[in-house]
Formats: C-alpha cells, sequence, structure tokens
C-alpha cells in the first residue's frame, strides 16, 4: 500500500495548496456521484453545470500553475466559465421556451462559451480538435459567403449558431455532455478511487503472479497489469504514466532495450482502451449512437482485447526466447497472501464484481458505475475498521480512517480534474459533429471516400482506418472514434456491415492511433520515462503491433471473433483468428520455437493471408503452412541449430 499512500500523500498536498480549486474539484465529483445516486437534474440544468463547472476548473487550474502576469487572466476565464454554465442553470426555463428571443447577455455568454471551450480544449488534449473545430465553425458561418458550387454550407445567422450552440440541448450540452456527466463522470472517479486506494500496487503483483514464470514474464507482466489498469482507466497515457513508472524500470533490470520496454508498456496500455468492462468513454459514446445496451459492446469486445493482449504476449515471448531473456524465478514472485488478503484486496475486486454484475445483469450503466462506487467507499471503510479491530489495534482506528480520508479526498481530487477534462473533450467534438451534420460535410467527405475505393470494400476499410488513425493525431481515442464514425461508419454499413461491428472497426483503429507515427501520445510518454529518442520507441511499437493492425479486419470477414452468430462459427472464427495472430507475430519476431529465416517468415505472413479469407481450404492451407514451419524449426532446435541459451534475469 505504500505506492498508493505517497499517491494520496501528493494529493493532500495539493489540495492544501489550492484549497479552494481542491473543494471545488472534490465537490465536482460529489455532484456526478450524487446525481448517478438519486437521478439527473433537468437535462439543461445537469449539462450547464457538468460543462460549466469542467470550464472553468480547467482555467482555475490554470491559475495555479501560471506566473503572476497571467494569474489574473486565467482568474478571469475561470469565473466567465462557471458562468457560462451557472447562467443556463438558472435561466433553463426562458432558454428552453423557444417562444422567447434570446437576450443580449444571452448571446454573448453563447459566443464567450464556444470560444472558451476551444482555449480550454487546446490546453489540455491539444491543438488539433480544437483547430478543427475552428475551420468546422468558420466554414459553418462564412461559407456560404466565401464558396460556391456543391460544398457550399447553408446560410446560417448569428443568432441562430448561438441557439444551436449554447442556448439548446444540441451542441454543447447535446448527448454527448449527457453522456459525460450521467456515465463517463462516474466511472473516471471509480478509477480514480480505486487508484487512490492501491489497485495500481495489487494489480502490479496479480499481473506478476499470472504472468512472471513464463518466458518473458517481466514484459507479460506489464502486458497484463495494463490490461487490468484499463478496466478502470480506459486512458493509454494514463496507463503509461501510471504503470510505466514501475514496469519499464523493471524489464530494463530483466534484460529488455530502453527502446523495447519503453514499446511494450505504450503498445499495451493503448489496448487498455477495449479491454473491457469500462473501455474507456469511447465505448458509452457507442452504444449511445447505436442505440443497444453498453453490455452487448461490452461482450462483443472481448475476443478483440484477449486478441490485442494475445499479439503483445506472444510478440515478447518470442522476443525473451530469441534473446534468451529467462522469467522471473519462483522467489520474485509476490506471495499470494498479499494479492487475496481480504482487508486490502476485497475493497478492489468488490466494486468491479459489483460493476461487472449489474452490467451483465442489463442494469444502466449509471446504476452500475454508482454502485460500484458506493461498494468501493463502504468496504474500504468497513474492512480498515475490521482489520484493526481483529488485530487488537483499535487505537489505531482515528489515524486508520484520517489516512483513508485522504486517499478518498485525494482520488476524488483527481476524479475532478479528469471529468473536467473530458467534459471539455466532450464539448469541442460536439462542436465538429455538429457542423458535418449541419453543413452535410460528414456525407459529402463519405461521398469522397466511396468515389476514391470505387465501390471496393477492402480499400474502404483500409481508408477508413487512415481516417481513424489521423483524426486520432493528438487526440484523445474518444475524440477521435466520435469524429470518425460519423464520417466513415454510413459508409461501411452501406456495405452490409453490421453497425456494431462498423463502429468497432473504427474504435479499434481510434485506439490504434495512440501508437502509430508521427503524433503518438503513449509512445512518446513511454519514451519520457524510459528517457530514449522517441523513434526508438516507435520502431519497436510498431513492430510487435503488426498482428494489432490486422485484428479490426476480422470483425468485418470473421464477425464471430465479436460473438456474432452460432456458437460453432464464434468457435471456428475465434481458433481461426488466433492461429492468424500466432503467424503474424512469430513472422513479425522472427521466432516459432527457434529463429526463423527469412523465408519461413514469409510462407508464415501468407498462412496468416490464407487464414482471412473465409474458404475451407483457405483456412486448411493456412494451418498447414503454420504446421510445416513449426516443426522444420522444432527439428532445427533439435539440431541445435540457432537456439539461444537462456541466461537469469539481474534482480
Amino acid at each position: 500500500m505504500a505506492g498508493a499512500m505517497s499517491y494520496s500523500d501528493a494529493n493532500t498536498a495539493t489540495t492544501r495548496t489550492n484549497p479552494v480549486l481542491a473543494a471545488i474539484l472534490i465537490g465536482y465529483s460529489f455532484f456526478e456521484i450524487a446525481t448517478a445516486f438519486f437521478g439527473m437534474l433537468e437535462p439543461l440544468i445537469q449539462r450547464s453545470l457538468f460543462l460549466g463547472i469542467g470550464l472553468g476548473s480547467v482555467f482555475s487550474l490554470e491559475f495555479t500553475k501560471s506566473s503572476r502576469p497571467a494569474r489574473w487572466l486565467f482568474l478571469a476565464l475561470a469565473v466567465l466559465g462557471y458562468y457560462t454554465g451557472l447562467h443556463v442553470a438558472l435561466a433553463n426555463e426562458r432558454i428552453s421556451n423557444f417562444m422567447n428571443d434570446l437576450t443580449a447577455l444571452d448571446k454573448a455568454l453563447g459566443l464567450a462559451a464556444i470560444l472558451l471551450v476551444l482555449e480550454a480544449a487546446r490546453r489540455t488534449i491539444g491543438a488539433f480538435l480544437p483547430a478543427l473545430a475552428v475551420i468546422g465553425l468558420s466554414y459553418y458561418y462564412f461559407g456560404h459567403e466565401l464558396i460556391e458550387g456543391p460544398w457550399q454550407p447553408p446560410r446560417v445567422s448569428f443568432l441562430t449558431m448561438v441557439e444551436t450552440y449554447y442556448a439548446s440541448t444540441e451542441t454543447l450540452f447535446g448527448y454527448m455532455t449527457d453522456l459525460g456527466t450521467r456515465v463517463i463522470a462516474i466511472y473516471i472517479i471509480l478509477g480514480a478511487l480505486l487508484l487512490s486506494t492501491g489497485a495500481t500496487d495489487l494489480f502490479v503483483k496479480l499481473a506478476t503472479r499470472i504472468a512472471g514464470r513464463s518466458y518473458g514474464g517481466q514484459a507479460k507482466v506489464c502486458t497484463a497489469s495494463s490490461a487490468l489498469f484499463g478496466t478502470v482507466t480506459g486512458s493509454a497515457v494514463a496507463n503509461v504514466m501510471a504503470m510505466g513508472q514501475v514496469t519499464i524500470p523493471t524489464m530494463r533490470r530483466a534484460g529488455y532495450s530502453r527502446g523495447y520496454a519503453a514499446a511494450v508498456e505504450a503498445v499495451s496500455s493503448a489496448g487498455g482502451q477495449i479491454m473491457p468492462p469500462v473501455m474507456g468513454a469511447g465505448a458509452f459514446i457507442m452504444a449511445e449512437i447505436l442505440g443497444i445496451p453498453y453490455s452487448q459492446i461490452v461482450v462483443a469486445a472481448i475476443l478483440p482485447a484477449l486478441f490485442f493482449f494475445l499479439t503483445v504476449w506472444l510478440s515478447v515471448g518470442f522476443y525473451a526466447r530469441r534473446r534468451g531473456i529467462a522469467p522471473l524465478t519462483k522467489e520474485e514472485l509476490p506471495p499470494l497472501s498479499e494479492i487475496f488478503d481480504p482487508y486490502t484486496s476485497l475493497p478492489l475486486y468488490l466494486p468491479l464484481l459489483t460493476m461487472v454484475t449489474l452490467l451483465a445483469m442489463n442494469y444502466t450503466p449509471t446504476l452500475a458505475g454508482a454502485s460500484a462506487v458506493g461498494m468501493l467507499l463502504v468496504s474500504q471503510l468497513v474492512l480498515r475498521v475490521l482489520r484493526c479491530l481483529v488485530q487488537g489495534h483499535s487505537a489505531e482506528i482515528p489515524a486508520t480512517l484520517a489516512t483513508l480520508t485522504r486517499q478518498i479526498l485525494g482520488g476524488l481530487y483527481d476524479a475532478g480534474r479528469a471529468v473536467a477534462m473530458i467534459a471539455v473533450l466532450l464539448a469541442c467534438a460536439a462542436i465538429v459533429v455538429k457542423v458535418l451534420l449541419t453543413t452535410g460535410i460528414g456525407a459529402k467527405v463519405a461521398g469522397s471516400i466511396m468515389s476514391v475505393s470505387g465501390g471496393s470494400l477492402i480499400l474502404v476499410l483500409i481508408l477508413t482506418a487512415i481516417l481513424a488513425i489521423l483524426l486520432g493525431m493528438d487526440v484523445p481515442t474518444t475524440a477521435s472514434y466520435i469524429l470518425a464514425s460519423a464520417v466513415a461508419a454510413p459508409i461501411l454499413i452501406t456495405f452490409g456491415i453490421a453497425p456494431l461491428n462498423a463502429h468497432l472497426f473504427i474504435f479499434y483503429f481510434a485506439i490504434m492511433s495512440a501508437i502509430t507515427p508521427p503524433v503518438c501520445a503513449s509512445v512518446f510518454a513511454a519514451a519520457s520515462i524510459a528517457e530514449i529518442n522517441f523513434w526508438k520507441v516507435a520502431g519497436h511499437a510498431i513492430i510487435m503491433a503488426v498482428g494489432l493492425y490486422l485484428i479490426p479486419f476480422l470483425f468485418i470477414f470473421r464477425p464471430g471473433v465479436l460473438m456474432d452468430g452460432t456458437p460453432t462459427e464464434i468457435l471456428r472464427d475465434s481458433f481461426l483468428s488466433a492461429a492468424a495472430i500466432l503467424a503474424i507475430t512469430a513472422s513479425s519476431s522472427g521466432f516459432l520455437l527457434a529463429p526463423l529465416s527469412w523465408v519461413a517468415r514469409l510462407v508464415l505472413y501468407l498462412a496468416a493471408a490464407c487464414l482471412f479469407y473465409i474458404e475451407i481450404w483457405s483456412s486448411c492451407l493456412g494451418l498447414g503452412l503454420i504446421v510445416a514451419v513449426a516443426l522444420h524449426n522444432r527439428f532445427a532446435a533439435d539440431r541445435g541449430l540457432s537456439v539461444p541459451t537462456p541466461k537469469q534475469s539481474t534482480p
């Protein structure tokens, strides 16, 4: 629990330094917890408070970090941000009544809210998405006068723009903001509380027990811990920054190069976003867009998530065997008593179990998340006090409660910061999506893609994948998925692809943007921890991820991997997909039972291609080629050819 204590203490120091902002952010988290438990307020009130507090808090955080001349500007922006939301909440009945005209103050605050969202987004997620929003707004407002022909948008007035973007539940306070305050916020809070009360340390220990004794164990620990961590964060960069501080040095001590260790962390952390049950904010938005239960998306994502981590798992295992890096010894594994100690582990396992159970029973994600938060708080309190009583340390109860309070407040503070950032992100993405819909430019871009593809499904899929990755440059997965799905999902659906399959295809490639050069946030983060050139990490990540780029195509050609089909079809598609992943990863890594020649690697790529083709003869040929290469290498190993001698890892 040492790690958790230091985490909480750091947050406590922050709250002492900025008590007013700390109170606002902790209150922000309490507001989201309370409305999740007891019901949402009127839509316009709930959403305006969510975005307004988020906007003001982003600039308040800038106020605390800035030098004196700029501090007062950020303070003014913070107050204005808070008020833009509060104004709508207070005047919601008048604004909601279309018979009432907007006042001059309404119009001024509407313009201010749009500008504040753009600037707050630039400061929190980078310049790409806000720049796209500025271009979109310029096209929306000025395009009719400046552009002629088929790309000319409809004429709009300033009043129409303010009504559409601010004084309604269409854009800034539309369905994305609704989803943020109704669903996403409670899961951010749950994740922050889990981490502040010790989940990071527990996840690493659990992953070490799962993977430590196999070849590549140290790197597989990173893979498994990132998968577990991803269930509560859904953020590639958050995964890297939280886990990389531990896993990268551990892999370095085991004999992995700096670049490879950082790449394993970057790729594994990206996969945390597709790991059920949380899967980041994108999955909640997908459920909203498709109008299906969130649990259906979770079920469909199980095998893709397993295939993602299977690819990384195989890659690091082959790498370790090729270089003779031995697994952990039995003595290096953490004892089971630490992982399953009821006093420390149950408060972390029970909330996740509660959440998964309620989602499986088709309760709303809001109720499932709120119940998990309640279970976490109650179990932490009860079990910590019970431990003191059972061990005869009743005098330590006040100190134990004080520590727990610090950890919870620290978690709520961090959650408030994260919720503020997601509120701004969703509002900025909503601006772009509204431009795509109201101007018709989204349909025109989709038509251009269709025209370039010449009606070829394969080419459309490739162009869609490129679009999702490009839109993911310098923006979180959530924004990338929202934008790409608005443009490309309708195209895929016109080819007869099921909507869920199409959206998961786009979502997966939005995730891959985190590790695809030249702008790949998780690779940059891992490289900074490893203190190595970014391109060296990116090179290892791309080689490791070759199989990952092909997995989404399985959603289209082997839909059984999304639990779509009869049990026989699901088992068949899953087995053949796993075989294809094995072939691709072995070929990319250059190892299958023994080092591979270039000819053998090409044969394995051919085998994988055969397994993607849906014909019995093709599947049999692909499996046969894999078996042939494996047997050839096994015989080569028996003859003592090019098989490295394992070396013990250094402590």
